[in-house]
């Protein structure tokens, strides 16, 4: 990739990373970051612990709604940027298998790729690992729906 590529690259991950900011408000209420797009192309969505985002009494765990929506920001931010452009998207349906607990002494980092797409499917995978060791603690299938919305008075 040439510097005038990765130039590119940066300015659209920043992009996407103030779009997520304004147009998903949930992500920033519960404290979802955006970094910039890593050489490797992935759409990283990062989530330090907060007591409000524990699903026990205890509060050892992240509440499995948090991994969920982590996730699915990631994987949404990831097809937007496999794109290239900002359309309307719709989660189709999203597999997540638990690997391991999700412990609030760490935060979550889910990696996300868009590795199909099709005319109007598109398909992702993501990670979510947790803290500096980068436990592997859930796995993430998702397919999203492209422009989801139709013109007025088209029929579908």
């Amino acid at each position: 990739m040439t510097s005038q590529e990765t130039s590119s690259a940066d300015a659209k991950a920043r992009e996407f990373g103030e779009l997520f900011a304004r147009r998903i408000p949930h992500g920033l209420d519960i404290g979802m970051q955006v970094e910039d797009a890593g050489a490797d192309g992935k759409t990283r969505v990062r989530l330090a612990p907060r007591p409000h985002l524990s699903g026990d009494n205890g509060g050892a765990f992240f509440f499995p709604g948090v991994l969920f929506s982590l996730a699915d920001s990631a994987c949404g931010l990831a097809v937007m940027r496999a794109l290239e452009r900002v359309v309307p998207i719709a989660t189709l349906d999203m597999r997540i298998d638990h690997l391991a607990p999700a412990t609030m002494d760490a935060e979550l980092c889910a990696q996300a790729e868009c590795y199909r797409m099709t005319r109007t499917v598109a398909f992702t995978r993501c990670e979510v690992i947790a803290g500096p060791a980068s436990k592997l603690v859930a796995v993430v299938m998702g397919t999203f729906m492209l422009s989801s919305s139709t013109p007025r008075g088209s029929r579908a």
